[in-house]
């Protein structure tokens, strides 16, 4: 995981500072790895620039608050996140991608916690809405009576609500069984079978 998000976090953009975009960096990967240990809420902004090796003051040179840290986070995975679920719109590939979502959203548990449970939740919903809006108007294959729009939006909500009720339990069901119940409570009632 490490690498996956250094290799996205420090990709540079024309003219950006290269110290800033390894801070950036830094930060992300250091609030993920605090995330492992504690809870969102216990986590500081003194311990996450400690732990990425910044100064303090560094910290608010990118972003105001550790909310806006974990924000900016969300709106990363977001993408990730519906980059796994389309394919489970596609018939032939609907039951693998429930599962590749699912083993991605197990594989990193604590950040996904965080996001999803946690102070980023109503982020992760909204951007999960707006992805949505533009996958939608992309795509035809709601059935007939539904508006595509309203078909995308309502898999991509249904779809963060049960994976947040999935890391809320105490006995989480696993991958296979969780892929399972996202195929047929979203997937199937919005694509047909």
């Amino acid at each position: 995981m490490e690498r996956d998000l250094a290799g996205r976090a420090e990709t540079m953009v024309p003219g950006q500072d290269p110290r800033a975009v390894r801070s950036g960096a830094a930060m992300r990967l250091a609030l993920l790895a605090l995330l492992e240990s504690k809870p969102f809420e216990h986590i500081t902004i003194r311990e996450i620039a400690a732990q990425a090796g910044i100064g303090y003051a560094t910290f608010f040179r990118h972003h105001p608050s550790k909310e806006a840290l974990l924000n900016h986070i969300a709106a990363d995975e977001i993408e990730r996140l519906m980059a796994l679920a389309l394919p489970a719109l596609d018939v032939a590939t609907r039951q693998a991608a429930c599962q590749a979502l699912c083993r991605s959203v197990d594989a990193h548990r604590a950040l996904w916690t965080s996001l999803l449970t946690g102070g980023a939740a109503g982020t992760m919903r909204e951007a999960c809405i707006a992805v949505s809006r533009r996958v939608a108007a992309d795509r035809a294959d709601a059935p007939p009576w539904l508006p595509v729009e309203l078909a995308v939006i309502h898999a991509s909500s249904a779809m963060v609500e049960i994976l947040a009720w999935w890391l809320r339990q105490a006995e989480p069901l696993s991958v296979e069984r969780i892929a399972d119940i996202l195929d047929r409570l979203v997937i199937t009632p919005v694509v047909g079978a």
